[in-house]
C-alpha cells in the first residue's frame, strides 16, 4: 500500500471568472447519481441512508498536484481501512470533473493526463460528462482541483475542515468522520433514549447508558483523536430496555477519546469520552 504524502499545490481550472460561494461545513451535502467506470449506479444518498461515511477526492486528469496525492496513496489507503476491504462503512469515491477529458485520459494514454489513474485502485472512479457533470460542480462549488469532501451519514458535508487540520492524510479524513459527524448529530442508533456515558470524564470507569427497542448485539469501539482504535469491548446481545454497560479506563492513557457504539442498526453513535 502506497503511504507516501506531498504538500498539495492546487490546479485553478482552465476557465476563469467568478467563482461560486463555497459550500460551508456542516450544510446539507446536495445529492447526486453517476454511473462509475464499471457501469454500477451510484447515488450519493443511497451510501448515506446505509449509513455510510462518503469520501470524495475530485480531481482532474491533467492537474499535477491531484497526481501527486493520488500517488501519495492516502484515497487507496482509506479505501482499504473503510471501504469493503475494512470496515464497510465508508464509499470512496474519485469524480474526474473536467469535462473536456476523456476516457483516455483517465487511463493515461490521453493528451491531457498525468498517468493511469484507474490502475492498482479498488475504489470507486466515476468519469461523468455532460449536464450531470455541470450540475454537480455548481452544486459543489468546484473552483480548483483537488477538492476533498466528506459526508456524513447525516448527510452533513466538509470540505474547509480537510485543508485546515494537519495535512490531507489518513488521519485527517478520519477526524472529521470521528468528531465533525459525531458532532452534528448521528442518529441515537434508533433506541428510545439518547446515549449518555457518565461519569465524563471518567476517571477508573464510566457507565454508557442507553435504551433498546430490540434485542441487538452492542459493541463499544474507542478510538483517539486520529481516529485509531485503541480497544474493542463486545458486550453481546441485550435485550429490549433500558441499558447500563460499564467500561474501564483504567487501560487508557489520560486525554480525549471517542466511544462509538454500535448494533445491529444503520448509524453508529459515537461519543466524546475524557479520562482523567
Amino acid at each position: 500500500m502506497r503511504q507516501r504524502l506531498y504538500i498539495l499545490l492546487f490546479c485553478l481550472p482552465l476557465y476563469f471568472g467568478r467563482a461560486a460561494a463555497q459550500i460551508p461545513d456542516g450544510s446539507t451535502a446536495p445529492d447526486f447519481t453517476f454511473t462509475d467506470i464499471s457501469g454500477n449506479i451510484q447515488n450519493l444518498y443511497s451510501n448515506l441512508n446505509q449509513g455510510k461515511y462518503v469520501a470524495i477526492d475530485i480531481s482532474a486528469t491533467w492537474c499535477s498536484p491531484c497526481w501527486n496525492y493520488h500517488n501519495g496513496g492516502v484515497m487507496d489507503s482509506i479505501y482499504q481501512a473503510h471501504d469493503m476491504p475494512g470496515t464497510g462503512d465508508w464509499k470512496v469515491m474519485f469524480i474526474e470533473a473536467d469535462g473536456g477529458t476523456d476516457s483516455a485520459d483517465l487511463y493515461g494514454t490521453g493528451n491531457n493526463t498525468q498517468g493511469n489513474w484507474v490502475q492498482g485502485e479498488g475504489y470507486t472512479i466515476m468519469d461523468p460528462t455532460g449536464s450531470a457533470l455541470n450540475s454537480f460542480k455548481n452544486a459543489y462549488a468546484i473552483s480548483f482541483y483537488p477538492t476533498f469532501y466528506m459526508i456524513c451519514p447525516n448527510k452533513k458535508v466538509y470540505r474547509d475542515t480537510l485543508y485546515n487540520i494537519l495535512a490531507p492524510r489518513v488521519s485527517t479524513w478520519e477526524y472529521v468522520a470521528n468528531t465533525l459527524c459525531a458532532a452534528t448529530g448521528i442518529d441515537n442508533m434508533e433506541d428510545s433514549k439518547p446515549v449518555t456515558i457518565f461519569p465524563n470524564p471518567a476517571l477508573g470507569s464510566t457507565t454508557i447508558y442507553f435504551a433498546l427497542n430490540s434485542t441487538s448485539t452492542i459493541s463499544v469501539e474507542v478510538l483517539n483523536i486520529i481516529g485509531q482504535v485503541v480497544d474493542v469491548k463486545n458486550y453481546g446481545v441485550l435485550k429490549p430496555g433500558d441499558q447500563s454497560l460499564r467500561y474501564e479506563v483504567s487501560n487508557l492513557q489520560r486525554g480525549l477519546y471517542y466511544f462509538k457504539i454500535s448494533g445491529n442498526f444503520s448509524r453508529s453513535v459515537i461519543k466524546k469520552v475524557i479520562v482523567q
